[in-house]
């Protein structure tokens, strides 16, 4: 048997994921409220306590049995409170690369490298 380790974080807390090594307190006076949210309703083992919460916006609506995560909940959240990204949408994710794809040409190397600088 497998036991799941839930983790509920305070503001003292370390978030501790994704090369986020600062604590909850200072992600919030920072305003970056995204990675918290995200790390919420991404990751199945993270949990706030209810003021975070509160703070972050996640109401009774948007709760999340934990552990679990819903990816779904996680977008539609974003576009309710009209935080644009790109990855809101699944069908948006792709990037530059996708340009290149459908080219054959041969590229050299410094014609490559003023693609990606941007000239």
């Amino acid at each position: 048997m497998t036991s799941i380790v839930l983790r509920t974080l305070t503001k003292k807390s370390k978030l501790g994921v994704w090369k986020i090594n600062d604590t909850i307190q200072n992600l919030l006076d920072r305003k970056d409220k995204r990675n918290l949210v995200q790390a919420y309703f991404k990751l199945t083992t993270i949990n706030y306590t209810d003021d975070i919460l509160d703070e972050l916006g996640i109401t009774s609506k948007w709760k999340i049995k934990k552990p679990g995560a819903n990816k779904d909940l996680y977008y539609e959240f974003l576009k309710a409170n009209n935080w644009s990204s790109e990855m809101t949408s699944k069908k948006s994710r792709g990037g530059r690369a996708d340009k290149l794809k459908g080219k054959n040409i041969l590229l050299s190397k410094s014609s490559l490298q003023s693609k990606n600088h941007g000239r």
